[in-house]
């Protein structure tokens, strides 16, 4: 009777070791599912946490200039320095931003300009594609268009046309800011990276461009022919990008 009792009691006390054992692993597993999850939840909102910081990092950085620029003449002044940015496909569209200066020539004084120019590059010619990378490369733009406006700081320019012109004779223009187009080439020098400093490629460039006030004056008959108003210009670029 006693070892029947203690067989009862050894099995009951295993059962009860076994079912503990069970509820343990069970809690675990649901301790480890939870976790997992957990990770889960924080890595996806980390991963969404990154992706905007990554997108405002892009739209700080466009905001750095890709390129220098140096240009004389192109109705702007007799020197423009400015810096610009590159974007597209290829980069073919360039957005430029200048400030030049006027002698005063027969005037009081002289006098500074801001000027915002957009360029498109539609082709690029490899002058010596088949040279080593560590080389130096040469390209060719053949042809490159440029829409740009300006405008010149003073009391002598004027937004709306005076009381002291005839009614309508300035229509829809002003002295103070200009509408311009140009149209040029360019020879860029792609700098071998063994040699770079402060920049990869140098563009030397020349347009032949006009304006409107020119334009108008063309159309209108007077005494006035092409090539007065054209006007040669030539600059530099010196890109970081």
């Amino acid at each position: 009777m006693k070892w029947n009792r203690f067989v009862i009691s050894a099995a009951m006390l295993m059962c009860g070791i076994h079912m503990s054992a069970a509820d343990s692993t069970y809690v675990d597993a649901a301790d480890s599912t939870y976790a997992i999850d957990s990770a889960k939840v924080v890595k996806v909102q980390e991963s969404k946490y990154e992706h905007i910081m990554d997108r405002r990092a892009k739209a700080w950085a466009s905001l750095i200039p890709t390129h220098f620029v140096i240009q004389n003449a192109g109705n702007m002044g007799v020197l423009s320095l400015g810096v610009g940015w590159s974007y597209g496909k290829n980069r073919r569209w360039e957005l430029d931003l200048l400030f030049g200066y006027i002698p005063r020539h027969d005037s009081s004084r002289g006098k500074l300009t801001t000027t915002l120019k957009g360029n498109y590059i539609p082709w690029r010619i490899d002058l010596n594609p088949s040279s080593a990378p560590e080389a130096t490369h040469w390209k060719f733009e053949p042809f490159t268009a440029s829409l740009y406006l300006n405008t010149v700081y003073g009391h002598e320019f004027w937004k709306s046309q005076p009381s002291r012109y005839p009614d309508k004779y300035y229509e829809f223009m002003s002295t103070k800011f200009r509408l311009n187009v140009a149209f040029g080439q360019r020879i860029s020098l792609k700098i071998p990276e063994n040699k770079r400093k402060m920049h990869n490629r140098i563009s030397l460039f020349y347009e032949v461009g006009t304006c409107d006030l020119y334009v108008r004056s063309l159309f209108q008959g007077q005494d006035v022919s092409l090539g007065d108003i054209l006007s040669l210009s030539i600059g530099l670029k010196f890109y970081t990008k």
